[in-house]
């Protein structure tokens, strides 16, 4: 703490707000010599990384809680100059995933520390002047949360696109004859027009997928599994089996509608393979 001019330590802390001078409470006055500390020193050395450590420890939390709850969210990045905007899809996989919302809350407090320090140099720590909900003056540690606040967007969008980069890497078009060679039906005896149909008509369902569900199922086809497909996209794996789950459930209803025939023979082909597995695994017993 500071001394006063008598060289004994301040009993009363003050601040000038106007023409009024108001009294400001002990922790939030060691916060204001903290800042001018900060400032005199250049924002290096022990007192910074100090400082520095505490404002992540005191942010991390708070922020991946704020991302599991749309309000929120919403209330910490009211003032940012970037509005916020989410689909229904990014918020459920942020409330799901506790690795993107480790992964957002890391960067955004990485890109609020390196811009408080000049912040601070402008005097934009005000504690009278950034009250919290009970009306009192701010401690450093809000002051530096709601900047997180302000920050979030830009670094979500930026973090969204490096997603969406990396789904649309996986998410190549599938060639033509790809389905029909996994399905073990790119023989000359089986290039029967109800074959090749049926294949068109599935590659067009998993082209016109969202980039990350057309990059689960390339995988599939490639032959990867679960887990390898989700450490390959940074999802889950719950993620990769509801987009396998999301496409069966579609070619289920076409089936019913009758918009996808399968010809016979590949339901004969279909009815063996599970045979042979079912086989397999009562031997294996």
């Amino acid at each position: 703490m500071r001394s006063n001019s008598t060289g004994g330590p301040e009993t009363q802390s003050r601040t000038s707000t106007g023409s009024t001078t108001e009294e400001l409470p002990e922790a939030i006055q060691c916060d204001v010599d903290r800042v001018k500390d900060l400032v005199d020193t250049g924002f290096t050395g022990r007192l910074w990384q100090q400082t520095a450590d505490e404002l992540f420890g005191y942010a991390f939390r708070p922020l991946m809680v704020a991302m599991r709850h749309t309000h929120k969210l919403a209330a910490l990045t009211a003032k940012s100059k970037t509005p916020l905007k989410m689909s229904d899809e990014e918020r459920s996989a942020l409330h799901r995933n506790s690795a993107d919302r480790e992964d957002l809350a890391v960067r955004t407090i990485y890109v609020a520390l390196e811009t408080f320090p000049e912040l601070l140099k402008r005097g934009g720590y005000a504690p009278s002047a950034h009250r919290g909900k009970n009306g009192r003056p701010t401690k450093l540690t809000s002051f530096f949360y709601g900047r997180c606040g302000l920050v979030f967007p830009r670094v979500f969008y930026t973090w969204r696109d490096e997603r969406e980069d990396r789904f649309e890497r996986h998410a190549r078009r599938m060639p033509d004859e790809m389905l029909a060679r996994v399905l073990g039906l790119d023989g000359p005896e089986l290039a029967d027009a109800g074959v090749a149909q049926l294949c068109d008509t599935l590659t067009g369902m998993i082209t016109k997928l969202k980039p990350r569900d057309r990059a689960v199922w390339l995988m599939t086809l490639d032959g990867l599994s679960r887990s390898e497909i989700a450490d390959e996209l940074g999802i889950k794996i719950g993620d990769v089996e509801n987009a396998r789950y999301a496409f069966r459930i579609k070619v289920k209803n076409r089936r019913k509608t009758g918009e996808l025939h399968i010809p016979p023979e590949i339901e004969l082909e279909w009815a063996r393979a599970k045979a042979a597995e079912k086989n397999s695994r009562g031997a294996a017993r």
